[in-house]
């Protein structure tokens, strides 16, 4: 079961416009503000938008100028915009709290018309100066108070003007939020929205179905993303929709039939649950004190290390949001204690979907974590190996699981079967122990292998080779946990856990090979990118405000002359593809102004024949050692490559690209880049080298000349991958170690 996220709503419950009968409605956690009127809305949002325009026909003389809290949610400062006020900020302290003297220097510099005013997490932060608000109010000042995270907390807003909240923060319905005052609330400009509603009810009971309904894991990880998706489009619909939304007659009628008493009492045995298991804990704390009869939105707490926390219990499957991002807004002017806010925050969930039971679930996890961060440190053992035969790929992505891994505090020792990977492990600075073994002779290193297991303490050990098998697994399982990197399915091996992180894993029967005996890692959301492209994916989504599994543009002014390509083809090229790409260069006429950025791996066995290929064509730019794989793929406007793991790494960083199988494992990438016009495929060069030439420049020709496939293109390469997967994997290895038996 699923702890946290979006509500969901039970088809069942869901009422027809058909069958409701309109009739006065009013909450009592609503009137005991105490307020002569009210207005329900969409969202939050929109109460605000409304709570403003009734405001300055209410006080026509009003300054359009507003102080806010700095540690707020952007979207708060959007109906501001909307509306033409300008935004003015005051500073709170780790405590949540304003000061006084900060507040009293603003009003007097900036002469504001209205102070805007937040209870944070179910407690009155706002308690040692509601006296001030009394005489500010007196002198003129309108206060608007938002309740959204204190919603059944009593004795707040009798002091403002304007109370307004967001209620489906609280309850499963699709849309609602609320404003109410002493003064006249206009709602005549107010609009229907029953698109948005009907896609939210949509999105919510298939979160319902994807709760509670049937189906397989794969099909419900698609019903999964379809509504986070879903949900991310509602929610930027809420961002650019300007007017006050009216809150639809579905949601009216389904807080009609919610017990308020019931939601607000459980709340408050969750949170005094919770509260009373996190008491003392020194990699998390509460950030305020626990408060008789609390029942917050969320149990908002410090984290030392926040996204190692929330990817712990994330892989616990219970979601607790970060609130919230920095806005562009008030990024620049944020103090110390803001910056620490923004850093460390992270809300439990504790609403009255859950009870008791998972809660102490809640508890049992955030002890483990706490146990695992105070305890001595654990080693992770990665076996791997490269070569010229197999290239840098097992090496290269492992030594990226093992930088995540480094992140959660875990020593990390890699085991090779000989020296070839040496400098590659040293450069990234990885402890290493070479066996002095045979690379495709696995069987013949277990014993070798078991001494310096248990000399390093290992607690599990990741392995990443096409040369295992059973017995050889048999003989080391007893010594630590073991987690396999499996990219073919050649057998059912005796592993505590399987990562497949291809698309194509779906051809094998994973779940029923290894259900009951093995924790499986499937599917893309696993694909370890190298820390480069993380960082770039990250900067790409952050830069269009958009987040996971989103598809933001990349920039490519693609066209015949000055056009760069990159050409890769692994770090051993064994079928030499890429000087049979680039030799062929000399009869296709119109691909002859196009820059080759050509990466040559350091185990390349044609090296120098490249090179007197560039040295004749000065269009050819050989790179070896490339540091920063992300920076050199950032200059090319298109790519060609085998097939394997850099083909993810391309989708991260969105360019368009030909691709061809050069190796067994390979093989099934083709069903997968080749769908949806995410990539082209020009085949598999052992089979048929000239065709797959062909089809290679022919590739390039169409990108060069079609820049509307350039962008479909893109388009669907930015929904492949998020760029946590290695983050994710290493969360879960720590979640595997054992201590040594």
């Amino acid at each position: 079961m699923e702890i946290g996220s979006i509500y969901e709503i039970d088809p069942a419950k869901v009422p027809y416009r058909t069958g409701m009968q309109e009739k006065p409605f009013s909450l009592k956690e609503i009137e005991k503000y105490g307020k002569r009127n009210a207005a329900f809305t969409i969202s939050g949002r929109s109460a605000i938008t409304l709570a403003l325009q009734s405001l300055v026909r209410n006080r026509p003389g009003i300054t359009r100028k507003c102080l806010l809290p700095a540690y707020m949610c952007d979207t708060v400062f959007f109906p501001f915009q909307w509306e033409g006020w300008e935004i003015c900020f005051y500073h709170l302290n780790k405590n949540l709290e304003a000061e006084e003297e900060e507040l009293r220097r603003l009003i007097g510099l900036e002469r504001p018309g209205l102070l805007f005013i937040h209870a944070y997490y179910g407690v009155d932060t706002w308690k040692p100066m509601r006296s001030l608000l009394k005489e500010w109010k007196k002198e003129g000042l309108c206060i608007m108070e938002d309740v959204t995270q204190s919603y059944y907390l009593e004795d707040i807003g009798a002091e403002a003007d304007y109370i307004v909240g967001s209620l489906r923060k609280w309850y499963p319905i699709p849309d609602g939020g609320f404003v109410a005052a002493e003064e006249t609330i206009f709602r005549e400009g107010m609009t229907s929205e029953k698109e948005f509603t009907e896609k939210r009810i949509e999105l919510l009971t298939e979160k319902w179905n994807y709760l509670y309904g049937e189906g397989s894991a794969e099909e419900k990880k698609g019903v999964k993303n379809r509504f986070l998706k879903g949900n991310r489009e509602m929610e930027e619909w809420l961002d650019r929709h300007e007017g006050a939304g009216e809150m639809s007659p579905e949601a009216l009628c389904m807080l009609d039939g919610i017990d308020e008493e019931a939601c607000k009492e459980q709340r408050k045995r969750n949170y005094r649950y919770l509260y009373g298991k996190i008491q003392g804990k020194t990699w998390f704390w509460p950030i305020l004190p626990e408060i008789e009869g609390a029942a917050p939105l969320y149990l908002a707490v410090y984290a030392r290390e926040r996204e190692e926390l929330q990817r712990f219990l994330t892989a616990h499957d219970i979601y607790a949001p970060v609130l919230w991002p920095v806005g562009k807004e008030n990024e620049s002017g944020l103090t110390n204690d803001e910056r620490y806010i923004y850093d460390h925050m992270l809300a439990l969930p504790i609403d009255q979907r859950y009870g008791m039971e998972e809660m102490e679930r809640a508890a049992i996890v955030l002890e483990e974590y706490e146990s695992r961060k105070s305890s001595r440190k654990q080693v992770t053992g990665i076996r791997a190996d490269a070569n010229e035969e197999i290239g840098m790929g097992h090496i290269m992505r492992c030594i990226t699981i093992a930088k995540e891994l480094r992140k959660l505090g875990r020593k990390v020792i890699f085991f090779t079967a000989d020296h070839y990977g040496r400098g590659l492990l040293e450069q990234e600075g990885m402890e290493y122990r070479c066996l002095e073994t045979s690379w495709k002779d696995m069987e013949g290193e277990t014993d070798r292998l078991r001494e310096e297991l248990e000399r390093a303490d290992c607690g599990n050990l990741l392995v990443d080779s096409y040369h295992v098998t059973k017995k050889y697994f048999d003989k080391i399982r007893d010594i630590c946990k073991i987690i396999y990197i499996d990219d073919c399915f050649e057998d059912i091996y005796p592993v505590d856990m399987v990562i497949n992180y291809n698309a194509y894993h779906v051809r094998f029967p994973y779940e029923e090979a290894y259900k009951g005996k093995s924790r499986l890692l499937l599917g893309t959301e696993y694909v370890p990118l190298r820390e480069e492209f993380q960082k770039e994916f990250r900067e790409k989504c952050q830069g269009a405000k958009i987040l996971e599994w989103e598809n933001g543009e990349r920039e490519c002014a693609c066209r015949e002359e000055g056009c760069e390509v990159l050409l890769s083809s692994g770090g051993g090229d064994v079928c030499d593809a890429l000087w049979s790409i680039l030799s062929g260069l000399e009869g296709e006429e119109t691909l002859r102004e196009i820059v080759f950025h050509v990466v040559v791996g350091r185990f390349h066995p044609n090296k120098k024949k490249l090179e007197e290929l560039a040295a004749t064509n000065g269009n050819i730019k050989l790179h070896d050692h490339v540091d920063n794989m992300a920076e050199l793929m950032g200059r090319c406007d298109m790519a060609v490559s085998a097939a394997g793991t850099m083909l993810f790494e391309l989708c991260a960083m969105r360019i368009p690209t030909i691709f061809f199988v050069s190796a067994d494992n390979q093989q099934y990438d083709s069903e997968f880049f080749g769908q949806e016009e995410r990539m082209l495929f020009a085949g598999d060069i052992r089979q048929d080298r000239e065709e797959c030439l062909k089809r290679i420049y022919q590739g390039l020709k169409t990108l060069l000349e079609d820049g509307a496939m350039r962008d479909r293109m893109k388009e669907a390469l930015g929904r492949v991958t998020d760029g946590c997967g290695a983050a994710r994997i290493a969360t879960q290895l720590v979640s595997t170690i054992s201590v040594h038996r």
